[in-house]
């Protein structure tokens, strides 16, 4: 007889700490959903050096996250799928509209603003909670936050002195 460790889809216990990392966040989606609007009616241009620079920082963020989408489908965890897949979406957005004419302008920078909150409170939560993970270890969660939390705030400090 073999045992089978497949899980059914659920909803986690979540921390005070993971909700306001999620309300931070969802912020931050808002205004990349807003900057993709505004872009839509605008003409598209091939970047330049600032905006390829950008453009390379978030796709970096986008391939960790479309990696964090199988992840999370692995985990069959229904909110963290639903959020995953909206931090997506985001990212998406807000790299389509630093391919519009103009840019997103300041949009871009409160978006890397709050993802950088984001990730802050997610730092703390880690580390003050220090929950047990799928697959990885904390140290490499918190490797992973902070990596995250440099690529929004080079973006952010790119952003304001670049351009």
């Amino acid at each position: 007889m073999t045992a089978t460790t497949e899980r059914s889809w659920h909803i986690g216990d979540y921390h005070p700490l993971a909700w306001a990392e999620t309300a931070v966040k969802t912020l931050a989606f808002v205004v990349a959903y807003v900057a993709f609007v505004h872009a839509l009616d605008r003409g598209l241009h091939s970047p330049s050096r600032v905006r390829i620079a950008e453009l390379a920082l978030l796709g970096l963020a986008e391939v960790g996250i479309l990696l964090a989408i199988v992840d999370r489908v692995l985990e069959r965890e229904l909110i963290a799928v639903g959020f995953v897949v909206l931090n997506n979406a985001a990212h998406a957005s807000m790299l389509y509209a630093l391919l519009a004419i103009p840019g997103p302008g300041g949009l871009l920078s409160l978006f890397c603003a709050l993802m950088l909150g984001g990730e802050v409170i997610k730092l703390r939560w880690l580390h003050k909670e220090r929950p047990t993970l799928r697959q990885i270890g904390l140290m490499a969660a918190q490797a992973f936050v902070v990596a995250y939390a440099a690529i929004y705030l080079i973006a952010l400090v790119f952003w304001e002195f670049a351009t």
